[in-house]
């Protein structure tokens, strides 16, 4: 970034600040846990990680069975350097996958403001709408072609609350989500749900804590990940179960889970470097290339980022660098935003991307099967695309200035 540069995103900031109206109650814990749920969230664009898909059993490498040791592997291959001039022109999606991008309602029939959760089967959008930033309080079901709206339920917000409805999911014919609230000292985390179709809201179960990492219905069952494990329980409700030999874990790919969860920025650190297919018992390592910086891996991808060198003024010598799990198919990017996205594979194949730095005017995605820069014709402003609540969710949605649109990551062939 220029100095010029700098001083004017300071100055923008400073006034706009000195201009702001005081924050709501509570306004600054719900923004805070709403960053460490994007924070934890990242890495999975990993693999959408907006994102997106995965699932997967593709070319990782290290594999080992449950109890088993990690069989010794080749070591990983060098990161082959890419030159800007190499990455090319990007494809245009809405040109090349003209059904992969799609402008979506941004408001209800009523006018009111609808916050996209997903989009079902048969053109059915559901979504939120708020009665103050990030505070929902009813659920909608939007028909896009009739453009019929109706009221899923209302959401119930208990005494004390400190996190409102958060990554609400569809499932099962369910729609579920998390909160948390705070009475006499003790912090308590809710599931609540009520069926598509509509109908009075009902608290699936509740445990002590504050916050949900990942929220996500597989079948008839609801799972979730929290800072000490990943816990489950049946749909229609019950005790809460801790999954056996979680702790540590957090879900990266459902059933994959992977430690370690925090993030790191030191020289070697592999964040989920370890992973464990729940449902199969299959475990993965990862074997990468050295880097001077920390990397994040997803199921099959990985991707990290040089430090900047203490004192340096510019990004000279700085890397993006991406590898398969098992050390094939490394290279090294050039760097691209210092105040970019979080290192992340969304989607299992994307990577959120800026060619032109802070100057990037389009959300870019750079697949890593291809090597391809793929320009997805949406203007980015503030927003920045990160994983999604379930990487196996090829819906993305962005919203900003010029209204809402959905990427369908799994048009993209």
């Amino acid at each position: 970034m220029t100095d010029d540069l700098d001083r004017a995103l300071r100055g923008t900031l400073t006034t706009a600040a000195r201009k702001a109206p005081p924050a709501e109650p509570g306004l600054l814990q719900r923004i805070e846990a709403g960053h460490r749920r994007r924070r934890r969230r990242r890495a999975s664009a990993a693999a959408l990680a907006a994102a997106v898909v995965l699932g997967g059993t593709g070319a990782a490498g290290g594999l080992m069975r449950s109890g088993e040791d990690a069989p010794p592997v080749a070591a990983p291959g060098k990161l082959k350097p890419v030159s800007r001039a190499a990455l090319g022109a990007p494809v245009k999606v809405r040109e090349q996958w003209p059904d992969a991008v799609r402008s979506i309602p941004g408001e209800l029939p009523n006018g009111r403001e609808l916050h996209p959760v997903d989009l079902l089967d048969g053109g059915t959008l559901v979504g939120a709408t708020w009665s103050s930033l990030q505070k929902p309080d009813e659920l909608w079901s939007y028909d896009l072609d009739t453009q019929k709206a109706a009221v899923i339920t209302d959401i119930v917000v208990p005494r004390g609350s400190k996190i409102y409805a958060s990554d609400i999911t569809v499932g099962g014919g369910q729609v579920v989500w998390w909160l948390s609230y705070r009475v006499e000292g003790r912090d308590t985390v809710e599931i609540w749900g009520a069926p598509v179709a509509g109908g009075a809201a009902r608290k699936v179960t509740g445990m002590r804590g504050d916050s949900v990492s990942t929220l996500l219905i597989d079948g008839d069952t609801v799972v979730w990940g929290m800072e000490d494990a990943v816990y489950r329980v049946p749909l229609p409700g019950g005790t809460p179960e801790e999954i056996p030999g979680t702790g540590g874990f957090e879900i990266v790919s459902w059933p994959w889970i992977g430690s370690p969860a925090a993030d790191g920025d030191r020289a070697g650190y592999i964040r989920y470097r370890s992973l464990w297919n729940v449902r199969t018992g299959e475990r993965r390592g990862a074997h990468l290339a050295p880097l001077k910086g920390a990397w994040s891996c997803g199921v099959i991808w990985c991707v990290g980022a040089t430090s900047r060198v203490r004192g340096a003024t510019d990004d000279r010598g700085m890397v993006t660098a991406v590898q398969l799990r098992d050390g094939r198919a490394g290279k090294a990017l050039p760097f691209d935003d210092p105040m970019g996205p979080g290192r992340q594979i969304v989607y299992g194949r994307f990577l959120p991307y800026f060619p032109k730095g802070l100057r990037t005017e389009n959300h870019v995605l750079y697949d890593v099967e291809t090597g391809k820069l793929l320009d997805t014709g949406i203007r980015r402003y503030n927003e920045v695309m990160g994983r999604a609540r379930n990487d196996r969710d090829p819906h993305y949605f962005v919203t900003n200035k010029d209204g809402t649109t959905l990427i369908d990551l799994s048009k993209i062939r």
